[in-house]
């Protein structure tokens, strides 16, 4: 298996650009002369600003490793995944730390009663994590990553993401529920998604003037996205579906508070000719400011300079796994590729 959008994220920092993704399944063949066979492996790669390797880490347990998140610390690094054992696929939630040149610091796992992946990681002070997992169990971390608490949700839904809350504590989304885990790991209160697909993966958005945005596919509308606003309670204060034409279909890949207001979103565009990424522009009310294609691929996030950055997985002659890396100017005109 081939790396998908699903498991590939990029995150744009200050000065340089981090790219997180899994090696699985069927890499059979070497990524370089010599070198041996990486299977459920995670791959960290750190790009500047220009688009040349600074440093590229393999975390290898000897298992099956899995990683979905990521987030920049004043440490370094810390990455959100799983484990398990080769073959059996029995996923255990896991955090990794690197440290800012890409060593990893500590790696620790988060044994459960049942199969659940680490898919959500958020900073919790002071230098801990909160970790979302799998069927909405909430993890909460020292700095060193040794369990504090954990809160079990009892849902549903195999990907779960958190976010800081701005009134204390945390943002989980999965299935099709949103909570608010306090600060002591007690639930605040737990609501319905507001018409994100329980299948999708959620991204939230905490807003700066109060409540949260949750983004993701579109619950009953195939190739659709959602984006729903919330208030500070979890009630909903609106909801907005983008809909593309007959048989173009939309994965969401980003979302954002917008610089100038509102809230902008990217998504992959499938089924239609020619292929891009779609960004829409929200309002403050969820009205439909803008919106237009990029001439990119997905998954996509945007720079701190108001460009794109875009990475995509394709095969290469060793019929293994070849990564390009492409920054775009506002404009969508491509600065460099880096592969």
């Amino acid at each position: 298996m081939i790396p998908t959008e699903r498991n590939l994220q990029t995150l744009a920092a200050v000065a340089a650009f981090i790219l997180l993704t899994v090696a699985a399944g069927c890499l059979d063949r070497p990524l370089t002369p010599g070198h041996r066979t990486l299977e459920g492996d995670v791959w960290v790669l750190k790009l500047d600003d220009a688009g040349d390797q600074e440093w590229f880490t393999v975390i290898d347990s000897g298992r099956f490793d899995e990683a979905f998140s990521i987030v920049e610390v004043p440490d370094g690094y810390a990455i959100a995944g799983s484990v398990s054992d080769v073959g059996e696929l029995h996923p255990t939630p896991r955090v990794i730390l690197l440290e800012r040149e890409g060593a990893v610091a500590w790696d620790r796992t988060y044994p459960a009663s049942e199969d659940r992946r680490g898919t959500g990681i958020a900073p919790a002070g002071p230098g801990g994590f909160a970790v979302a997992a799998s069927r909405g169990l909430v993890i909460l971390t020292d700095a060193e990553g040794r369990e504090r608490h954990r809160t079990d949700l009892a849902a549903g839904g195999e990907y779960w993401a958190i976010a800081p809350s701005d009134t204390g504590g945390w943002i989980a989304a999965g299935d099709d529920q949103i909570a608010r885990i306090d600060t002591n790991g007690s639930v605040a209160w737990q609501e319905p998604a507001g018409g994100v697909s329980p299948d999708s993966i959620p991204i939230i958005v905490p807003a700066p003037a109060g409540g949260f945005l949750v983004a993701g596919e579109a619950a009953g509308a195939p190739g659709a996205i959602t984006a729903a606003k919330f208030d500070d309670r979890g009630a909903p204060v609106w909801n907005t579906t983008i809909r593309g034409g007959p048989g173009e279909r939309y994965l969401l890949s980003a979302a954002r508070q917008d610089p100038a207001g509102g809230y902008g979103l990217l998504a992959g565009v499938t089924g239609a000719e020619p292929a891009g990424v779609l960004e829409v522009s929200l309002g403050e009310d969820g009205s439909i400011l803008r919106r237009s294609t990029i001439n990119a691929s997905s998954p996509v996030t945007w720079t701190p300079d108001g460009g794109y950055l875009s990475a995509v997985l394709a095969g290469n002659d060793y019929g293994a796994a070849l990564l390009r890396v492409e920054r775009f100017d506002g404009d969508g005109a491509a600065s460099w590729t880096s592969t």
